[in-house]
């Protein structure tokens, strides 16, 4: 039996002097506290109750930092009856308090908890009574506890970011604190110190008997023969009782939907305390889980109940996606592949150059860095994701339904939980099963040494990273767990010149606390040490995976920063992070401005300007587009989202097109407040532009052309389980589609088998102006698998492109959508069609050859707003 108690707390705050010995003044405190219910951040009811204005808007952010000099109090009233007082065992579970707590039941201190990862519960059979009882909570910030002796080691692995315009972001003092690290500002944020109890609070209620946990394996799959499946099941039952053994019978069932695929009875005899029961089932033609553009996702419910003398208990059932998963790290048979891959990047940076040199003295070899699903490698395609709110207790179900059902929309097969935020709610990782997206979990540790020379701080990850492991490893898209965000990395490269140079805090937690659990409470999940990590150079291109930033986007030379080609050079087995700045819609830049106007130079656009920004989005427009200077806002907008969306774009296709190369995860999918900087969905839910580039540029079954050395190279990919058989014209074009300078048209029958990515013709690029023509390849059938690949050599702006004639034609009332087609009588860049950019196409900004006809689906706009087709009119830049 559960009993919630999220409803109707009180909150008070007090000076941080005040702590666990006034507990007393503060509960008999009459006046000044504020409703609220659970989970709470102590910013929302501040916010209700207009104490504070809303930190995210404007500069308001600034106007809330006095809550961190604050002691938060919690006070909750309930009741319980007799039958619940009759229970064998009472336990009383916060679900997550951030960070810092003190609690007490009926003025008896249950405890202080310092985690923000884990729950804090205590027994409580024995202070709780009949009738009304009362709940007291302490919670801070968490900083106040730490001095600079305190931090001495890490001190200097934590570089704040300070600014005339962002104040400080980021606190030495972060490392101490078991709470998501970003609350206290990131490049991507503000400092938004956040503190409550921002999970459930419940008590539950036992007799006799429990089920404490329960562990689904597929140990095996046969993809041929009967299509069965091997599945291990682990359950964990508690006989309560101090002394007594237990006979009882266990009914164990696994369903597809509502048909019984297989089911397991049998009596066992438990011993006082737990009891592990084993058992290993056999599911006839299993329906196997496959990612996002794979093949479908469908999902058994596990369900088990036990049955002794005087009672019956059910376990809460879960959903279980059968399906196995292999990380292959094994060596590439090329043992040049990096130098074959890599012709055209003989003059490198100096950091490529010492990259290679210590790959030979240390005699390095090349490794895969692939997961394989059922035994089929996969190529990842994703983002990294953060908290979707900078004060995430607030984050609704349906903000994350709407999130990840646009990376399902936008063809992700994976995200990574960047290890600054937090281990996200049930719904997020039951929406990736449900979706087909793959989860490589960090744990929370990032660009920091941690402070795992004390002995609490080892304890607190103990229990984090067992509390975290056991409650996630059931989900099948959880694909990697991962020790840290870049902290390997800086080993290597970041903090060779600090005080603590020979001190690797953190590395206890990375190298034993973290593996030494995986492997006793979820062994079938990869675990991998860090992110960047592999080979002699953390961040190398060896092995393992690597953040791809100081070649590109980071790097001191503007040129490399906006051109896209560099992306080619790339020599990487599976790159996990690198970006590219771009602005939000405009309607989302109206919400936070709220009013205010729209200028590049005020206080408030440069607050909510990425701090890596350093003018990268005005140099990009200038090489791409048009000159920058004294830009209008909405031009600013157009330009800034399409370089985003080109670069972006580009980037992964170059990776997708590496045979070598197993993944593409840029920075980053979403946001947590409004502002010019990584993400494709901004924090409003809308997307940029550059969502679309992102969402062609991962499609499971797609064409792409580069060209090195005079030769075009045509690779095709095929994601789905179906061959598929295609015509395919390929060579070059005139942009302006001038009948009598055209190439002969060439043709190649190209037969593409399930699961593959690999080049399928290549052919000389003769001699064209670049400004004038264009390589190309498409489909030529009626129905054409493929959409068409360009493959332009000059910059847009350079181009010498006509305007454009865009035809709309086959307009369809779907129901829930619109259909429609376009063409143009010349090449078309960047077509689009002027409605509220709230509005979703299946694709938009897209090029059209000349000639080609697009169809195209549109959601229709909910019946209270007004929508004609009129005001569909396709529009493109070269127009």
């Amino acid at each position: 039996m559960r009993m919630l108690l999220n409803d109707d707390w009180k909150i008070t705050w007090e000076p941080l002097s005040r702590e666990a010995a006034d507990a007393f003044h503060v509960r008999n405190k009459s006046k000044d506290w504020l409703d609220a219910n659970l989970p709470c951040d102590i910013h929302m009811p501040l916010i209700k109750y207009n104490i504070i204005a809303e930190p995210l808007h404007a500069d308001n952010c600034f106007s809330s930092e006095w809550t961190e000099k604050r002691s938060w109090w919690f006070s909750k009233h309930f009741k319980i009856n007799a039958e619940q007082i009759a229970s064998e065992r009472i336990e009383i579970t916060f679900e997550a308090l951030d960070a810092e707590a003190d609690v007490w039941l009926n003025d008896t201190f249950l405890g202080h908890h310092r985690s923000a990862f884990y729950p804090f519960t205590r027994e409580v059979k024995n202070l709780i009574h009949e009738g009304e009882n009362r709940l007291l909570v302490r919670v801070t910030s968490g900083l106040e506890r730490y001095s600079e002796q305190d931090i001495s080691l890490t001190r200097e692995s934590v570089v704040p970011l300070t600014g005339n315009v962002i104040g400080v972001r980021g606190d030495e003092r972060r490392v101490m604190v078991r709470k998501p690290q970003y609350v206290y500002g990131w490049d991507w944020g503000p400092r938004i110190a956040t503190c409550g109890i921002v999970g459930d609070v419940r008590l539950d209620f036992s007799q006799g008997l429990r089920f404490r946990n329960a562990h689904a394996v597929t140990l095996s799959v046969d993809t041929g023969g009967n299509g069965a499946a091997q599945v291990s099941l682990q359950i964990e039952l508690e006989n309560l009782h101090p002394f007594r053994t237990m006979e009882t019978s266990l009914k164990v069932e696994l369903l597809y939907g509502s048909q019984l695929a297989v089911s397991t009875e049998a009596e066992h005899y438990l011993r006082s305390g737990i009891n592990y029961i084993k058992l290993r089932m056999e599911v006839p033609d299993a329906k196997l889980w496959w990612p996002n553009g794979m093949g479908d996702q469908p999902l058994y419910t596990v369900r088990a109940s036990a049955q002794s003398s005087s009672q019956r208990v059910d376990l809460p059932s879960f959903q279980f996606g059968i399906r196995t998963l292999r990380l292959n790290m094994e060596k590439l048979t090329d043992g040049n592949a990096n130098a074959n891959a890599n012709a055209n990047a003989s003059e490198n940076d100096k950091e490529k150059e010492k990259e290679n040199e210590s790959a030979i003295l240390c005699e390095d070899v090349e490794r895969r860095f692939a997961f394989e699903i059922n035994g089929v490698p996969i190529f990842c395609k994703g983002a990294n994701w953060i908290p979707a709110d900078s004060i995430y207790a607030r984050l609704t179900n349906e903000s994350y339904e709407t999130l990840l059902q646009e990376a399902k929309e936008a063809n992700f097969n994976m995200l990574r939980i960047w290890g600054g935020g937090i281990y996200e709610r049930d719904i997020f990782y039951e929406k990736c099963d449900e979706y087909g997206i793959l989860v490589w979990q960090d744990f929370m540790f990032a660009c920091a040494k941690y402070p795992d020379h004390l002995a609490w701080f080892r304890e607190e990850v103990e229990r984090e990273i067992d509390y975290q492991t056991l409650r996630l490893r059931n989900h099948c898209s959880l694909a990697l767990w991962c020790g840290n965000n870049e902290v390997q990395w800086a080993f290597d490269e970041g903090w060779n010149e600090t005080d603590a140079v020979d001190f690797f805090g953190g590395a206890i937690c990375y190298n034993d606390i973290a593996p030494r659990i995986v492997e006793r409470n979820c062994p079938e999940i990869p675990y991998w040490n860090g992110s960047p990590y592999g080979g002699t150079r953390p961040n190398g291109s060896v092995s393992g995976d690597r953040h791809h930033w100081h070649d590109c986007t980071m790097n001191e030379q503007m040129e490399k920063r906006i051109t896209p080609e560099e992306y080619d050079k790339i020599t990487a087995k599976f790159v996990s992070e690198y970006g590219y700045i771009g602005p939000c819609r405009k309607s989302s830049i109206e919400a936070y401005h709220q009013g205010l106007p729209l200028d590049r130079t005020s206080k408030v656009w440069q607050l909510h300007n990425n701090t890596f920004e350093k003018d990268t989005v005005l140099a990009g427009i200038d090489k791409h587009y048009v000159p920058s200077e004294n830009l209008n806002i909405d031009d600013y907008l157009l330009y800034a989202g399409l370089c985003q969306g080109l670069m972006y774009g580009y980037s992964l296709e170059s990776m997708l097109s590496k045979p070598f190369c197993s993944g593409a995860l840029f920075w980053m999918y979403n946001d947590c407040w409004g502002e010019v900087g990584w993400s494709i969905i901004d924090y409003y839910l809308t997307r940029k532009i550059s969502y679309y580039f992102v969402k062609r540029a991962f499609e499971p079954v797609k064409l792409i052309l580069r060209h090195q050395n005079g030769t075009v190279t045509l690779t095709a990919i095929n994601e789905t389980s179906s061959t598929i058989t295609e015509t395919i014209a390929y060579g070059q074009s005139r942009y302006d589609a001038v009948e009598e300078d055209k190439q002969p048209i060439q043709l190649f029958h190209a037969v593409i088998p399930p699961s593959y990515r690999g080049t399928i013709l290549e052919w000389k690029a003769n001699e064209y102006d670049p400004h004038q023509a264009f390589q190309y390849a498409k489909s030529v059938s009626d129905l054409p698998s493929f959409k068409p690949a360009v493959l332009r050599a000059a910059s847009f702006r350079d181009l010498m492109i006509p305007s454009a004639l865009l035809t709309l034609s086959n307009i369809q009332d779907k129901g829930d959508c619109l259909s429609f087609s376009v063409t143009s009588d010349v090449f078309a860049h960047a077509v689009h069609f002027g409605l509220d950019e709230r509005i979703q196409f299946s694709d938009e900004y897209f090029d059209l050859l000349p000639g080609e006809q697009r169809t195209i689906s549109m959601r229709k706009p909910k019946p209270s707003e007004s929508f004609s087709t009129d005001c569909l009119i396709p529009k493109c830049i070269n127009q």
